[in-house]
Parts: structure tokens; sequence; C-alpha cells
């Protein structure tokens, strides 16, 4: 059975917590769909055990390479309504999270016989909570109360009605509230509009409360009932759906490995089928590609984020909706209320934070049943960077999640098994649908020597980079001749310079140029001496020049 190097039952906290906490030997790809949305929407605060300080990967100097303040899209309050079928272990979804919150976790029951049944499941798995229901003696409310103030209970399980009450909502407001979670949410329709109007307020009352995420269960999903909790318990407002969808064998996984991004997301978009989305991280990013796509042909291209005000985001939802070759680039703010069933191709501008999020928004591709391409961009700089960062002590539960998801763009072997196992998948079916796949164990041969057999790693991508053959080569023939932008123009079409490459990037935009000779720059392969006869003049490495060696011998 496949199993990456890299995830081992030691840096997987999520499995470790379900299996040592809860008694379950494999969470499920849905089990660890909704817990990795709260803790996404939450990332920063949650760490490994609530004495462990926090160490995470800094990304500061990636965003900086980017020339885009990245940062994960978030919503006054994130919301997600979870369609779970009964018996599947529903409650772990948010017992788990509320061990790592970094604030309460309040669960509204419909029963009393529901209220007692989670105390108990808890008790055993050794997790206080308060339980607050109509009726308690002030001796009982008091201790209830003392759990909480104590710290002891980070779990609060109440019913609506209670929630209503002014005493608790008094009480409540002293602490930060990180999850509020809504079980058998089709009450709110089934039993809101008859006999319990409290189930009508709840939204009322999470606007009160303000929790960080709002998640509400249900197994019924029905038109009337999804309806009602859109109105009542979302207020209308933006939400996620989150189903079982864990394999979806109609989508094809494929990895583009680039020294320009801007390139790749044109090249890709030239010859992929419409509509498409594009995720980016950041607001500012989204609008930037959408505006560099326009102005290069692709007139049918628009941004999206929730920065945008209600009517903006209406209209874009419509047209994107509507349209059958629209290229809509956005953050994660599209999927929340919004299910189109065409699209045709998916892209990421750069690696999702854990493989739960990536295989969500890569879903969003082929829901009607028919084909479908989910790339990812790899941007071998950004790569570079962080496999090379001085500090690896990673103890933040968000960094080792996306460390999980690390190898995915250079793995050699099935990506869709790779996701899957990650997802907790022990059987995956054949594949077939990956690029890996598709085209086996294929690779370039060459020729080398003894001595260039440490960058190997790095040729491996890089020579799938394209237009990096090309442009190293002319730098080794252009050796100290050219500064960095009297070199990005020599690339062009117009380029001064001799031999067969010069000009070799004639297709290219002199921003994917730039792109590409700065990527050379942060990969160590090109440098510029700041004093001396060369000063200013652009040079090869070591490194470089052991590149080129291969570059040449790849050409023969």
């Amino acid at each position: 059975m496949f199993k990456p190097d890299l995830v081992s039952e030691s840096e997987d906290p999520i499995g470790i917590l379900g299996r040592d906490r809860f008694h379950i030997p494999h969470l499920t790809p849905l089990q660890r769909f909704v817990i990795a949305n709260i803790l996404d929407e939450t990332k920063g605060s949650t760490v490994l055990t609530r004495n462990l300080s926090s160490d995470p990967i800094d990304d500061d100097a990636v965003s900086n390479l980017n020339k885009e303040n990245e940062f994960q899209e978030r919503q006054e309050t994130y919301r997600q309504l979870i369609l779970f079928p009964t018996g599947f272990g529903k409650s772990v979804c948010f017992q788990l999270p509320s061990l790592l919150l970094d604030g309460l976790t309040i669960v509204v029951y419909p029963l009393l016989a529901l209220m007692n049944d989670q105390k108990r499941r808890l008790d055993e798995a050794n997790i206080s909570c308060a339980l607050f229901r109509g009726g308690l003696s002030q001796e009982e409310w008091n201790e209830e109360e003392k759990l909480v103030s104590s710290g002891k209970a980070n779990m609060v399980v109440a019913n609506p009605e209670i929630l209503s009450a002014p005493k608790l909502r008094r009480f409540l407001n002293r602490f930060k509230i990180a999850h509020f979670v809504v079980d058998e949410a089709h009450c709110i329709s089934e039993w809101g509009e008859s006999f319990r109007p409290s189930y009508l307020a709840l939204g009322e009352t999470v606007e009160a409360i303000s929790p960080g995420i709002l998640s509400a269960f249900t197994a019924t999903a029905g038109p009337h009932i999804v309806h009602s909790i859109e109105k009542r318990l979302f207020m209308d407002k933006d939400y996620r759906l989150v189903d079982s969808e864990a394999d979806r064998s109609n989508i094809l996984y494929a990895v583009v490995h680039t020294l320009s991004v801007t390139r790749t997301l044109r090249q890709t978009l030239l010859c992929c089928k419409k509509p498409a989305i594009i995720f980016d991280r950041s607001r500012p990013g989204t609008r930037l590609k959408a505006e560099l796509l326009k102005a290069s042909g692709f007139s049918q291209a628009r941004f999206y984020h929730a920065g945008l005000d209600r009517a903006e985001r209406c209209n874009i939802e419509k047209w994107f909706q509507d349209s059958d070759d629209a290229i809509l680039v956005s953050t994660n703010a599209y999927g929340m209320g919004m299910d189109k069933k065409n699209i045709r191709t998916v892209v990421h501008s750069s690696l999702p934070e854990s493989a739960e999020a990536y295989i969500q928004e890569a879903g969003r591709g082929g829901r009607d049943g028919k084909n479908a391409l989910a790339v990812l961009i790899d941007d071998l700089a950004v790569r570079y960077y962080r496999e090379n960062l001085k500090d690896k002590n990673i103890q933040d539960i968000q960094s080792i999640r996306k460390a999980c998801f690390l190898p995915y763009p250079t793995l050699s072997s099935c990506r869709r098994e790779f996701l899957l196992h990650l997802l907790g998948e022990e059987k995956t079916p054949e594949c077939g649908r990956c690029d890996n796949c598709i085209e086996g164990s294929h690779t370039q041969r060459t020729q080398f020597n003894s001595d260039a057999s440490d960058i190997l790693p790095e040729w491996k991508f890089l020579s799938r980079a394209e237009g990096f053959i090309e442009a190293i080569s002319f730098c080794d023939s252009h050796h100290g001749v050219f500064t960095s932008q009297e070199l990005v123009d020599a690339l062009g079409p117009h380029g001064k310079g001799k031999g067969e490459y010069a000009g070799c990037l004639y297709g290219w935009l002199k921003i994917e140029r730039e792109e590409l000779i700065n990527a050379l720059f942060l990969l160590d392969i090109l440098y510029a001496p700041k004093k001396g006869t060369r000063k200013n003049r652009i040079l090869l490495s070591q490194k470089g020049k052991a590149l080129s060696r291969l570059a040449r011998n790849s050409l023969v």
C-alpha cells in the first residue's frame, strides 16, 4: 500500500487525536473535510496542546516573492452547511476541533436526551463540557458556569431556548466563542415554524454571540429545509456546502512546474476548456491576474472575493453561473453558496493550505459528471524557498497539515492516491486520471557527470519548466554581458545577442520574462556582483553552470 514518506503517524495530529481521544482508528474523508474547514478558518489560533506555543512556518518572504500580501480569505463569521448521514460519526467533527481552538465551542441540540448523550460521550473521552438547560437549580447553574470560567470546559452544550435567555447570553459574552454548532439543523424548518420559535431566532443568537465559525449539520437536505437554514440561521449570508464526495473519478489532477506563474496561467487557459476558475490566495492577486488576463486577450476574465460589496458579488455570481466561457479569478470565497455544475478547469496559482482544502476546491469542477481538469501551478522559486527554510521546528498544527501536503507537486506516483491517503483512505481505486499515471514512469534521460548528481533533483523539475533550458543556455553563452533588465529585453522578440537562443522567449510578455529571471536569481542559478569589472552583470553560479551542462546534454 502506498504511503508517502512525509506522512507518518507522528505527522498526522488530527488522526492521532481521533484515535487516542475518541477511539476512532481512521477518520473518514467527510470527517476530515469538516475538521479541516474549521481549523483552516482559525489559522494561527490552533496548537497541538493548550500549553504548547506554536512555531509556524514563516511565509512572509514567500509572499514577498509573489509581490502580494498573501492572506487566507476571511469573513466575519465562516459558515458551513454539512450534509452528514446519520450514524457516520458526526460528533467528532466538532468535538475534536474543540480541543484545538482558541475559544469556546457551543453545540445546540434539540432534545435533552441528545444533550445528555453528548455529555456522556465527552466524559468518556475525558473532555469536560458545561451543559445549560432549563430547570437547573441555582447551585447547578453556578457549577456549570464555574466549569467554563475556570477554563476546564471548552465546550458548552445547550438547547435553543436556553440560549435565548439573557442570563446565559450575558455570561457567554465574557468569552471568545470560536465555534457555534447547530446539530440536527433541519429542526429549524421542521420545528421552528410550528412549536419551537427559539429555533427561528438562532440566527439572531449567532449574530449576538459572533462566533468565528458557524456549522450546521443535517442528514436531510430538501429544498425547503435548506432554504430555512439559509434564511433563519445563516441570515441570507454566504456559506459553504460540504458533502461526502472525496474521490471524484471525473477529475484529472495535474501539476505544471514553472518559473513564471503568469506565463503558465495564460498557457493553461489557452489550451483548457471553459468555464474555468482560478483560485488565488489574496484579494489583490485576484484583481491583478484578472486584469492581466483581460489585457492579454481573455476578455471573459473577472475577479471575485468577499471584499466586494454584495451587489457586485451577486452580479459576478450570476454572470459566472450563466456563462459557458467565463474565467473567474477568485479567493476561496467562491463556493460559499454557489454550485456551478459545468466548470471544466480549476487552476490553483499556489499551494493550498491542506489536502482537504485542495480536494474541496478542485472538486468545484465537473459537478455535472463530465470530465474536468484540476491544475496546480508549482512555482519552483517559492518551493525552493520553503524547502530551504532554516527553522523547520514546526509545532503549529496548521503548518504540520500543510507540510503533509507539500510533497504533492513533486510526486512521481499517483496524485489521486496521495490525496486520498491523506484523507485516511486505505484502499484506492485504479487511477489513470492524473498526469503521473497517464505519463507513466517516463522521465527525461540525460548524460551527466558524477559532480552533477547533487543538482539532479532540481534538474528534474527545472527541465520541465517552460523557457528554462532556452534561458539558461542563452545566459551561459552571454556570461557577464547583460544587466538584469538588459537580459529581460534580450530574451524578448527584439533582443540583442548572438546564437540560436537570442530572443528565445519572443512569445512571452515582459512581465513573464521578468518573473523567470527573478526566479533564477531566487534559485541561486544566476547572480550579479555588486562591485568589480562585472558589476551588475548577470553571471551563472556554480549550480547554474552545472545545470547549463545538463541542458546542453539534454538537447543532444
